[in-house]
C-alpha cells in the first residue's frame, strides 16, 4: 500500500492518509523532527539519535551508507509534514513529549517560522478592514493552493528563493536546489559553507533527498519538470568543477573510509582518542575524536561538548538536546577515559565484551562514564 492511515481517537470520521515516503525507516510512524541523512534517507530525530553507534561509524538504516555526523533537524521539512498531517504530528508529539519528560531527556524546541506568525497578525488586522472589492479574488487566491493547502512557498531554495529542483539538506538542516550547493562548495577546501547559518558541512556532497524531490514532482509537475531540465544543463556546462566526481569520491571522511577498511573498533586503538559515546553538539560528529570540550556551566544532564574544530570557530550553537547554553558559557578541556582491556581474550576487540574497571560491558560503553552526555544513544 502507498498510504498509511490515521484516525483522530476523538473523531473517528476525521483521517489522514500518510504517504509511504513520509514514514520513519526505523519506528514506521509519522517522520517527526524528519533528520535527514547525507545519503538523502529520512527518519526520526530519536530514531537517528538510538541507531547511531557510539564506539564507531554509524549507517543508514536502509542503504547501510556510513556516517558519523547526527544531523540537525530539517526545519523545512518537519513544517511541511505538520502541515500535511495535523493530526498525526499532534499524537506524535504528545506521545515523544510524555516520553522525553520520563526521561528528562529533550529534543530541540521548534518554534513557529516568523513570517507565519506575522502573516497571522497581518490577517487579523485585514479581518477589521473594509471587504475585497470582488468575490472573484478569493477564488483566485483559493484556486492557487494545492488541494493540500502546501503552497510554493513552503518549498523555497534557501539560495535562489525558488521552487527547490532534486533538494538536498546540508548537516545544518537548511534546503538547497542541487545546483545552487554545487555554486556555494569551496573548490580548495571542497566544503559547503551553509548561506543561511554560515556554517560549513562536514560531510562529503549529501545526495538529494529522493522523498521531497517525488513529493514536488507530485505537486508543482510543470514547473518542477521545467527547472529540472534548466538546471541540469547548467550542471553539464559548469565550469567551477566536475559536478559527477562530488558523487563519485563516496565517503570522504578519512574516519569513515578506515572504518570500512578495518573491522576494528576505534577505541580498541589506544591513540584514537575517542570518547565513547560523546558527541559534538555543534557539527554533531559522533564519538568525538581528538580533544574534546565540555561546558562547565550547562547544568543538564545531557552536558554541553564540542570537538576541537567546533570550539575553535567563533559560533557556539545552542545544544542538539534544546540544553539551554549561551555564548558566554566557560569551557573545559576534558580528557578521554581509559578502558582497561583483558588481555587474555582479543575477542573484546572484535566486539565481544570489553572488560572496564573490572567489570563486563557491551558495546554501549561504561556506565558511570558520562556516554549520556551529547549524541548518546539512549
Amino acid at each position: 500500500m502507498d498510504y498509511v492511515t490515521m484516525i483522530k481517537d476523538d473523531e473517528p470520521q476525521e483521517e489522514e492518509e500518510i504517504s509511504d515516503k513520509f514514514l520513519c525507516c526505523v519506528c514506521l510512524e509519522l517522520l517527526y523532527k524528519p533528520i535527514v541523512l547525507s545519503c538523502g534517507h529520512l527518519s526520526c530525530f530519536w530514531c537517528v539519535h538510538r541507531s547511531m553507534s557510539g564506539l564507531r561509524v554509524s549507517h543508514c538504516p536502509i542503504c547501510r551508507d556510513p556516517y558519523l555526523h547526527f544531523p540537525t533537524i530539517c526545519l523545512k521539512l518537519h513544517f511541511l509534514l505538520k502541515k500535511l498531517y495535523p493530526i498525526a504530528h499532534n499524537k506524535r508529539e504528545a506521545q515523544l513529549l510524555k516520553d522525553e519528560q520520563a526521561r528528562a531527556c529533550f529534543s530541540p524546541q521548534i518554534d513557529e517560522p516568523k513570517a507565519k506568525l506575522q502573516s497571522l497578525s497581518v490577517s487579523d488586522e485585514c479581518s477589521n478592514t473594509e471587504p475585497l472589492e470582488d468575490a472573484k479574488t478569493v477564488n483566485v487566491h483559493e484556486n492557487d493552493l494545492p488541494k493540500n493547502g502546501i503552497s510554493k512557498d513552503d518549498l523555497l531554495c534557501s539560495a535562489c528563493k525558488e521552487l527547490l529542483v532534486r533538494p538536498v539538506v546540508l548537516n545544518c538542516g537548511h534546503v538547497y536546489c542541487e545546483g545552487c550547493v554545487v555554486d556555494m562548495m569551496d573548490q580548495e577546501s571542497e566544503k559547503i559553507k551553509c548561506k543561511e547559518c554560515h556554517v560549513c558541512d562536514p560531510r562529503r556532497f549529501p545526495k538529494v533527498c529522493l522523498a521531497l524531490e517525488q513529493f514536488l514532482e507530485e505537486n508543482f509537475p510543470d514547473e518542477y519538470i521545467s527547472r529540472r531540465s534548466g538546471i541540469q544543463k547548467t550542471l553539464a556546462h559548469d565550469s567551477k568543477g566536475n559536478f559527477q566526481e562530488y558523487h563519485k569520491e563516496g565517503t570522504s571522511s578519512s574516519d569513515e573510509n578506515n572504518n570500512n577498511n578495518n573491522s576494528l573498533p576505534r577505541w580498541a586503538n589506544p591513540a584514537c582518542n575517542v570518547h565513547i559515546g560523546v558527541g559534538c553538539d555543534s557539527c554533531g560528529v559522533y564519538p568525538i575524536e581528538g580533544e574534546r570540550y565540555r561546558c562547565i556551566d550547562c547544568k543538564e544532564k545531557m552536558g554541553y561538548d564540542l570537538c576541537k574544530d567546533c570550539y575553535e570557530t567563533p559560533s557556539k550553537v545552542p545544544g542538539r538536546f534544546n540544553q539551554q547554553h549561551t555564548p558566554d558559557h566557560k569551557f573545559e578541556r576534558a580528557s578521554v577515559r581509559q578502558l582497561l582491556l583483558n588481555l587474555n581474550s582479543i575477542g573484546i576487540l572484535v566486539g565481544g565484551p570489553m572488560v572496564h574497571e573490572g567489570r563486563d560491558e557491551s558495546e554501549e560503553g561504561p556506565p558511570d562514564s558520562d556516554v549520556s552526555t551529547s549524541s548518546s544513544p539512549e
